[in-house]
Order: structure tokens, then C-alpha cells, then sequence
């Protein structure tokens, strides 16, 4: 593994059900460039192994503790005709326009991403979430949200938990 490393790859693996685990490596250059893009945290990645197209979502990545480099990278195969569970990141948008913040309010971010079940081809990059005209003492909780067509939270109706507050 780390001769594999000091030439510029990163090992990794890809397994999922009905499919043997195929070891795997990247051009660490590549693989980062894409990663700092944020082309892989929601993303369904096409690879080709041994002349097949196969798809796949980036399940794991381990980084070295001290350089903060990419020590090695788990995928898992996707069905393109199934429905999967993903972690999406949020993303809060219109700061400027909340009067709460504006008056000096603080963002209280209690969640930073939300499990979603959807098809791979409806996957979202992210989830924006509005502040316009949020004031202070204001929360936007899960129920709050909008969601593209074809992607549903994977909580329970009843839980309504809180997402963001401004303080």
C-alpha cells in the first residue's frame, strides 16, 4: 500500500451486494482535485472496470492524521434502477437577507446534512436551506425543508427535528 502511495495512487476498494469487492487505485492528484471540487460527496461516479461501465457512490474516505492526505477510498456499486440511502450536505443560503442576522444574531447550525432515499439519477448535490426573512429566535426544522421530485427524507414524519436556529 504505501509503495502504491509514494507513486501518486491511493488504494481503494468497491464492493456492494450481488458484486465480488474489486480492489481498485486512483491518481491521488485526481481524486483530490475532484473531492476538493466537492464532485463526490453526493455524486454518482462512473468508473470503468475491465472495459464495464459500473456506478458507484464514495461510502468512506480515510485520511492520513498528520499530512491530510488521502490514505485510502471505499465505494459502493450502485443499481442505477434502485433506490439508495445518502447522506446530502446542506447548504444555508440568504444570510444577507435575515433580518435576525442582520441585527446580530448568531447561526446556530445544528445539522450539517440529511439522510435521503432517492433513485442515483435524483441524488442532489446539496440541500439549500433559505434564510430570507428569518429573524432571531427563529428555527427551520426538517418539515421546513423542500426536496426535489423523487427524493424523501429518511426520518420519521414525527420527528421534526431542528435543523438551524438563529440566536
Amino acid at each position: 500500500m504505501q509503495a502504491l502511495r509514494e507513486k501518486g495512487s491511493i488504494p481503494a476498494v468497491i464492493y456492494g451486494k450481488g458484486h465480488d469487492n474489486v480492489n481498485l487505485t486512483l491518481s491521488a492528484k485526481e481524486f483530490t482535485k475532484q473531492y476538493k471540487s466537492g464532485a463526490l460527496s453526493a455524486h454518482l461516479i462512473e468508473l470503468d472496470i475491465s472495459g464495464k461501465k459500473e456506478y458507484a457512490l464514495v461510502r468512506d474516505i480515510q485520511w492520513h492524521v498528520v499530512k491530510d492526505t488521502v490514505q485510502h477510498v471505499d465505494f459502493q456499486f450502485v443499481d442505477k434502477g434502485s433506490e439508495i440511502k445518502i447522506d446530502i450536505p446542506l447548504s444555508f443560503i440568504n444570510e444577507s437577507k435575515s433580518p435576525g442576522i442582520k441585527l446580530g444574531g448568531v447561526l446556530n447550525v445544528l445539522c450539517r446534512s440529511i439522510t435521503v432515499k432517492c433513485s442515483p439519477e435524483k441524488i442532489p448535490q446539496v440541500i439549500e436551506i433559505d434564510l430570507s426573512g428569518k429573524m432571531i429566535g427563529q428555527s427551520i426544522h426538517i418539515n421546513d425543508v423542500k426536496l426535489p421530485e423523487g427524493v424523501k427524507f429518511v426520518a420519521h414524519e414525527e420527528e421534526n427535528f431542528t435543523i438551524v436556529t438563529i440566536s
